[in-house]
């Protein structure tokens, strides 16, 4: 046969139950606020109204979008690079995805590691 096993359907079952009971956009307004507080204090190109999970920094080019992400993953942020023809030349942009995993101090380094890079 190729039904899926009952373990798996009562794996997802029960996942879906789990999300229908617990209102993760409310759990994660904390972090959003936090992240959109930060980065008003600094001088960097951002949508700081934002309030969802997903959030982005503007870069005047692929290269420069493509160096601060390399420059985060080595240290250890999977943050990636939209680029352009995906965007408008001049308005490549990093691509920041908030999670519920993600620590107040994790938050508070990624804002101060995107601010060294616009320094550099």
């Amino acid at each position: 046969t190729t039904a899926a096993p009952v373990q798996s359907i009562a794996q997802i079952f029960a996942a879906y139950q789990m999300l229908a009971s617990t209102d993760y956009a409310y759990l994660m307004q904390p972090k959003i606020m936090l992240y959109n507080s930060l980065i008003r204090q600094t001088s960097l190109r951002s949508d700081t109204q934002n309030t969802t999970a997903i959030h982005t920094i503007l870069f005047q080019s692929n290269k420069a979008a493509k160096a601060a992400s390399s420059t985060l993953q080595l240290k250890n942020f999977d943050v990636r690079a939209i680029l352009s023809p995906t965007v408008p030349q001049g308005k490549e942009r990093l691509r920041i995805c908030l999670h519920l995993f993600n620590t107040n101090d994790e938050i508070k380094l990624l804002i101060n590691e995107l601010t060294n890079l616009k320094n550099e």
